[in-house]
């Protein structure tokens, strides 16, 4: 009678506790589908590009001021930017601003990463590595 009690409380805990998880990862989900439906690309390339170096300053003055739980929004911001600029450039920069824009996409994966693990060290070599890269994107799209 006794296990049986232990047994039920047990499987119960477990069920809220899943139900509390699931909830978490729900409401994760969700604030990142808001942010990308509210993401509106600009329809040029000087238009994107100027967003994107509006996200680096601000995720620059986030890691500065080391507020890492903000890394995430604007280093994805400038992934999904950097990812609409193809479409918008000459064909013979196409290749290139594409493989610019995967490393911005791992390097905004590392980024959340380094944020979430409140890693001050990762996450300031994560965000010195994409300025090199922005630093190129700069000059592929000109």
């Amino acid at each position: 009678m006794k296990l049986t009690r232990i047994l039920s409380i047990g499987a119960c805990a477990a069920l809220a506790l899943t139900g509390v998880i699931s909830q978490s990862a729900f409401a994760a989900e969700k604030e990142h589908a808001e942010h990308e439906a509210k993401m509106v690309i600009p329809a040029t390339v000087d238009g994107i590009m100027t967003e994107i170096h509006k996200h680096h300053t601000e995720l620059a003055d986030v890691v500065k001021s080391k507020k890492l739980a903000d890394v995430h929004h604007h280093a994805f911001a400038i992934r999904d930017l950097a990812n609409g600029l193809p479409a918008k450039v000459a064909a013979d920069k196409k290749a290139r601003v594409e493989g610019s824009a995967k490393n911005i996409a791992k390097l905004a994966t590392d980024l959340d990463n380094t944020g979430d693990a409140n890693n001050q060290a990762g996450t300031e070599a994560n965000l010195k590595k994409l300025d090199g890269v922005l630093t190129a994107l700069d000059a592929q799209v000109k």
